[in-house]
């Protein structure tokens, strides 16, 4: 054994050096530069450069034409700079910006010089490429990576060894990570999302066993989303990454706690022993957070990880009381603390998980032609096609993007609302139950309200109606988009301030209207009566961080709250709530004389 005098430090931190290591892996210090240092007889431990030095070395560093002056080779006396600067070349890759950060590295916006595209640079933390092993590593994952394609994985086209830069050259994605899709459905994403983001991860991870790639470290974090409406799919990053720091110091020094949270007991209590069965714990950990917007075991991350080993998870109907059953099995099946309790492999998972919803759509029916622009609803109510799209949505006009449905053309009437009452004897029970369409209940409905918006209908009465007409309720979002198009207008017949011939409001004592009595005050969509006479309800609980920033395809806010949205101002109001953004909220059982409904239908 080396002896203390005999060992090799760095003479910037006084970490041991490897025998063979020519970076120190403490601080990534370049050890040719202290022995350099050391027969020039220089203090150890010098001040760290300025930022602006370093920047304007780091151009020289990655092989830029010298001028003559300093044309001798130059002795590399700095630390390696914690980030690139924008403009540095590094080979035909010319950095751009930061795009993000983890524990192992940094990843640069970069631009492809050679073949003109947008690419992203995945740069190891220099403290990292000082360690031999792990460059061996990190090398030898790049080269596995290059050759496995798949759809829903992030691809890598090149690897970057320079000094002491390690940098993987991958697939640029526009897009958030899995988790932070998530956070945008406040934790309670649709089941016929989740199906179609988790099919498809399930697929990409099946098509890496099959190759023998495991990816060690799943997690949504490590899942990004692009696209927006039938387009949207998930894009798996770092396969195998996790491999290079097995066994390494560094594994538990901050690169991965985060992932102590889909760990699973054979990681735990074995670090390598990581397979195909233990991706498969991970997905359960996945599903469970998609499907619940909770992690099955929380706390510090040795409890965590305790809890993956000892602990049985809360069952996920617990916590969403909409998830099938034969799903909630799946789940807990998934975290088995066995690997042989799981799934055999991702394709037995999906085939399960694809079962368990099997009552769900997955995308449009295929169309033999053009949808019809209008068509009659069960109830004998003309609905006007919503075609598929983006549109912009709230004061901010943020893009938003629709499946294609149908919208009523003008809001149910008391004649409507009648029949439905006399054919299924409907009567409410709840406390306030006496306000309900009083009218109606004491024989005074009279000829000339029968075609006026029916009233004094609460969120309830107004679904019941829904379900049996075979509609349902429209978010908030698709009744925006019923009344506004895709210009983003400030009132549905355009920007013109509102008049008497458009709408009506501020008519307190006056009531209601008869519907589609203000035919200059259509919608881009011939869709009528969208501003003013009464507000409508909603399906959406109302939140409205949930509006200004929720998720950009067919948001519907079903976290429950204690109040639901309304939208369209009422003949009660002023001018300022017949905007296409204004909107208000009540108590589900609430009733009154300004509120009604209108439908919608899936396609």
């Amino acid at each position: 054994m080396p002896s203390e005098d005999t060992l090799r430090r760095c003479l910037a931190c006084r970490d041991t050096l490897p025998p063979s290591a020519r970076f120190c892996p403490g601080c990534g210090r370049d050890s040719h530069t202290e022995l350099a240092e050391a027969g020039r007889g220089e203090q150890r431990g010098r001040a760290l450069p300025a930022a602006s030095s370093l920047a304007s070395r780091s151009s020289t560093q990655y092989g830029e034409p010298r001028s003559a002056e300093s044309s001798a080779a130059p002795v590399n006396d700095q630390l390696p700079p914690m980030r690139i600067a924008p403009g540095t070349r590094i080979s035909v890759y010319r950095i751009d910006q930061v795009i993000g950060e983890g524990g192992m590295g940094v990843v640069y916006r970069a631009y492809d010089e050679a073949l003109k595209r947008e690419v992203a640079l995945k740069c190891l933390h220099s403290n990292l490429a000082g360690d031999a092993e792990i460059r061996r590593r990190f090398a030898r994952e790049a080269r596995i990576l290059q050759s496995y394609l798949h759809p829903n994985v992030v691809s890598v086209f090149d690897f970057v060894e320079h000094d002491y830069l390690l940098a993987m050259v991958m697939e640029l994605v526009e897009g958030p990570t899995l988790v932070q899709h998530l956070a945008k459905w406040r934790g309670h994403m649709p089941l016929h999302e989740i199906r179609h983001l988790f099919s498809a991860v399930l697929q990409a991870v099946e098509a890496g066993h099959r190759h023998g790639v495991v990816h060690r470290d799943l997690k949504p974090d490590n899942i990004l989303v692009t696209g927006t409406g039938d387009a949207m799919r998930p894009k798996i990053v770092d396969f195998g990454i996790a491999r290079i720091l097995e066994g390494t110091t560094y594994t538990m020094t901050g690169a991965f706690l985060g992932t102590c949270c889909y760990m699973s007991p054979e990681q735990v209590q074995r670090p390598h022993a990581a397979d195909p069965r233990s991706d498969i714990y991970s997905l359960g950990v996945t599903l469970y957070q998609l499907c619940t917007g909770r992690l099955p075991f929380e706390g510090n991350h040795f409890a965590v990880m305790m809890a993956h080993v000892n602990e049985t998870p809360r069952p996920p109907s617990a916590l969403r009381r909409d998830l099938p059953l034969e799903l909630e099995r799946l789940i807990l099946q998934a975290l088995s603390k066995d690997p042989k309790g799981r799934p055999a492999t991702c394709a037995q998972f999906l085939e399960r998980f694809e079962s368990a919803l099997g009552a769900l759509p997955t995308s449009l029916p295929p169309s033999s032609g053009p949808l019809p622009e209008v068509v009659k609803g069960r109830d004998g109510g003309e609905m006007v096609l919503i075609p598929a799209g983006a549109f912009l949505m709230g004061p901010q006009k943020r893009s938003v993007h629709l499946d294609a449905f149908y919208m009523d053309r003008t809001p149910v009437t008391n004649r409507e609302f009648a029949r439905f009452v006399e054919v299924t004897g409907y009567r409410p029970t709840d406390a306030a139950a006496a306000r309900f369409i009083p009218a109606l209940l004491n024989g005074k409905l009279g000829k000339r309200e029968e075609n006026h918006p029916v009233a004094y209908v609460s969120w309830f009465d107004a679904r019941a109606y829904a379900t049996w007409a075979g509609k349902r309720l429209p978010s908030e979002a698709e009744w925006e988009k019923a009344a506004r198009g895709v210009d983003g207008r400030k009132y549905p017949w355009g920007r013109l301030e509102p008049s008497k011939v458009r709408a009506n409001y501020g008519n307190k004592d006056g009531g209601t209207v008869a519907v589609g009595s203000y035919p200059a005050g259509a919608s881009p969509y011939g869709v009528l009566d969208m501003a003013g006479n009464v507000w409508e309800w909603c399906e959406d609980f109302d939140a409205p961080e949930f509006y200004e920033d929720g998720p950009s395809t067919n948001p519907r806010n079903e976290d429950p709250g204690e109040r639901l949205v309304m939208r369209g101002g009422s003949y009660m109001f002023g001018p300022r709530a017949l905007r296409t953004y204004s909107r208000t909220s009540f108590e589900a059982h609430y009733r009154f004389a300004g509120g009604g409904f209108r439908c919608a239908r899936s396609i």
